[in-house]
């Protein structure tokens, strides 16, 4: 596949060469300046894209006026002559370039029926690329040119200024042995296409029935045992089909690689691909602080997903409704954040520029690709259903945004995926217009998507690094690899294999490796951008218009410092994402206010999200007293909420209590035995007293604990010093200023710390 940056580059080279000739735009900008994201003449212009066509004999005249070109270098043109020749070809090459987008996008829609066009044209555009950069390079070596331009009066200080910026974006010229690489490249990555898109089929043991991925997602007659079971053999199936296709890539990209001088396959697409201002030592230093200060975000916001917003069938309310219904349910939101984002919207509707209509033939991916003779681009997706498809319609019309008002096309991958994940960001204000009552619920499921990007955009990020350094792997090298890398980025596999096989699923790792980084710091800078938003919404927007206004060809961590983001490469900025996430996630979205910089949120919100505790209906009530019966139920949803044998025989337990199989279950277990023919819901609990219950619930392990160290040891009432003795021990209780105040009461949150306390020490008894 063609390099994106030199494609970028040679769209570079046209808009430099400008002054040289008289050569003007054909069509004015579609906005005016003032509504212009970017100064100057830029806005896309008028454009119908279902008018568009591509033809591969377009590509062959080229080629031939590249030829003329560089013969009419060999004569003795005038200034403009050659200037007029350099700009109509770099109009021409513009025109392939969005011919071969328009091809791509038949492509996706359609790959059965368009995959020979796309390799084709593929074929012939990279060569045409190749070609006009030729003609570049001979023009500045030319000496008739020198000649001429000097004869014009022209700067040859400032020429050689020109020729020497653009070296910074034009490679040497490919080779022959490098095109025929990327040929193979090209072929390699449909196959893979071709492998990932077939249907496969699986069987249990005994049975000769066979199943597909789409059987076994609607069978309700499986069990868990035998729906794992078959989707891990589909899985392993889809596996062994496409794996092989990046054992192949990545012998042959460091064949392309080593043809470009370049030893290391990381710095060579770091550098010439991606064109980033970080490197490895940065990469990897960010994969550590999302594995310390992220991924247990993440797993808290996990848990609100599965909790709140999996069953939410408010936020499938466009499942019925097809391009329209949601085109029409974006585009208000859009104008809001900005008018003249609203504007652009508008454009691309009008303009036929996007295609999130569902079909059985598409690819399954979303993109935005470039249509560079219109100043414009293309929107597609292939919609999966719920809430997605509107995060989806935001993220890709940031792309979109960008491609049309930035001052470059050349901008960094990182700070192009900020302009989607940010445009998303700051889209959650509208969330309760979007989905009513279950704005919080998309609010929630969108920040999850974003942490899940910065996540994964780690995982694969690092997953990719750690494969290019293995020699020789076979696919189950490969496969216990990102095995044992997901685990640590907190993902949990329900089979025994040490093997994962659905990481074949993400085709960037096929096509574009090393890129997946790039979600991940984006993602952190959209988040940052969305808690800015919480304290101050315009001032948000306006430093992401800012964005996009200094999208230029620099790097995403120098564009970022100019637009006001902080550097995601420093721990600090990491580590507060997380933290203020956290916070938001209880106090926001949990609705959890009075916990905000509470000191025991850590605690509290590790039992939120494991659904053992709760608020009150007014905030959680930090400080109010813990009851027994809080506490039981505490208890039993953590054993899973058994049936109790029979109903509880306390006579204060009313039978429809909300605690009621709680407590039943609690005198069953001998956790509790009442008190004097009781159970004495709504009594405050002591620390003693919550330790008891606590050492019951452990089964009364022996321990080796004492109490000497604590001056007020001999308050400890007799019924409760081995239960105390042992949260000493085990670090559950921990006292203060030398005092353990046992019969004082307990609030909510000493109580959470305690319980988290409790329960982290098993869960370490546990695992080991």
């Amino acid at each position: 596949m063609f390099r994106f940056r030199r494609l970028a580059a040679l769209v570079l080279t046209g808009a430099l060469l400008s002054g040289l000739g008289t050569v003007q735009a054909a069509e004015p900008a579609l906005l005016p300046e003032s509504a212009a994201l970017s100064s100057g003449d830029s806005g896309p212009l008028p454009v119908d894209f279902d008018s568009l066509s591509y033809d591969t004999e377009h590509v062959q005249a080229f080629l031939s006026d590249c030829e003329d070109f560089q013969a009419l270098l060999d004569s003795s043109a005038s200034i403009t002559t050659i200037s007029t020749a350099c700009m109509a070809l770099y109009v021409d090459y513009l025109s392939l370039y969005t011919e071969y987008s328009v091809c791509s996008v038949h492509y996706y829609r359609d790959p059965a029926s368009y995959e020979a066009d796309y390799l084709a044209f593929t074929f012939l555009f990279t060569r045409a690329g190749q070609a006009y950069q030729d003609a570049v390079h001979g023009m500045f070596r030319s000496d008739s040119f020198t000649d001429a331009y000097a004869a014009a009066d022209g700067d040859l200080e400032e020429l050689e200024e020109l020729e020497e910026l653009l070296d910074d974006y034009l490679d040497e010229s490919i080779t022959d042995e490098q095109l025929d690489l990327m040929d193979q490249e090209s072929a390699l990555v449909a196959g893979y296409w071709n492998a990932l898109t077939a249907e496969y089929t699986a069987t249990l043991p005994g049975s000769d029935r066979t199943w597909t991925r789409e059987e076994t997602e609607s069978d309700p007659d499986l069990s868990d045992e035998d729906y794992w079971t078959l989707l891990s053999a589909l899985a392993q199936a889809r596996n062994a089909a496409a794996g092989p296709y990046l054992l192949e890539l990545s012998s042959l990209r460091r064949e392309i690689a080593r043809s470009s001088g370049y030893d290391s396959v990381l710095d060579y697409y770091y550098e010439t691909y991606y064109g980033r201002d970080y490197g490895r030592e940065e990469s990897e230093a960010l994969f550590s602080y999302v594995k310390e200060h992220i991924v247990p975000v993440y797993s808290a916001y996990a848990a609100y997903y599965a909790a709140v917003c999996a069953g939410e069938e408010a936020l499938n309310r466009y499942d019925g409704q097809g391009q329209a219904g949601k085109l029409a349910a974006v585009g208000p939101v859009i104008g809001q954040i900005a008018p003249e984002l609203g504007e652009l919207f508008d454009y691309m509707v009008e303009s036929n520029l996007c295609d999130i209509e569902r079909s059985d033939t598409k690819l399954d991916v979303g993109f935005t690709i470039s249509l560079p003779s219109y100043r414009s681009a293309f929107l597609f997706d292939s919609p999966q259903g719920g809430y997605y498809d509107i995060s989806t319609l935001i993220h890709e019309f940031g792309h979109f945004s960008a491609y049309c008002a930035a001052p470059s096309v050349n901008f960094s991958y990182d700070t192009a995926e900020t302009h989607s994940q940010g445009l998303e960001a700051l889209s959650l204000r509208y969330a309760d217009q979007l989905f009513g009552e279950a704005g919080d619920a998309f609010r929630g499921a969108d920040l999850y998507a974003l942490l899940h990007a910065v996540v994964d955009g780690c995982l694969y990020g690092e997953f990719q690094v750690e494969f290019f350094d293995m020699e020789d792997p076979t696919l189950q090298d490969v496969n216990r690899l990102f095995r044992t890398l997901a685990q640590e980025y907190g993902y949990v596999y329900a089979t025994d294999s040490d093997e994962a096989y659905d990481w074949v699923e993400v085709n960037h790792t096929f096509e574009s490796p090393f890129y997946y980084i790039s979600y991940a710091t984006s993602a952190l800078s959209a988040l940052d951008l969305f808690l800015a938003s919480q304290d101050d919404y315009q001032g948000a927007v306006d430093t992401y218009l800012n964005l996009i206004r200094l999208s230029d060809e620099s790097g995403y961590r120098e564009t970022m410092a100019r637009a006001g983001f902080p550097d995601v490469f420093q721990e600090e900025t990491v580590s507060g994402v997380g933290g203020e996430l956290s916070g938001y996630l209880y106090t926001d979205l949990y609705g959890l206010y009075d916990l905000e910089d509470h000191w025991a949120l850590p605690e509290i919100g590790a039992l939120v999200s494991a659904g053992l505790i709760g608020g009150t209906g007014d905030g959680f009530q930090p400080s109010a007293p813990v009851s027994r019966a809080a506490l039981c139920t505490i208890l039993y949803r953590a054993e899973g909420q058994p049936q109790p044998d029979a109903e509880s025989s306390f006579s204060d337990v009313a039978a429809d209590a909300w605690y009621a199989d709680a407590a039943s279950w609690a005198a069953e277990s001998g956790i509790t035995t009442g008190t004097g023919g009781g159970f004495s819901p709504d009594v405050p609990l002591t620390r003693e007293s919550l330790a008891l219950l606590l050492y019951r619930y452990a089964g009364e392990p022996s321990h080796s604990g004492g109490l000497s160290s604590f001056s007020d040891a001999d308050t400890v009432s007799p019924w409760a010093s081995q239960a105390v003795a042992w949260a000493v021990e085990q670090g559950i209780l921990l006292g203060s200023d030398g005092r353990l105040n046992p019969t004082g009461g307990a609030s909510r949150a000493e109580a959470a710390v305690m319980l988290f306390r409790f329960f982290s020490q098993a869960a370490g008894e546990a695992a080991a």
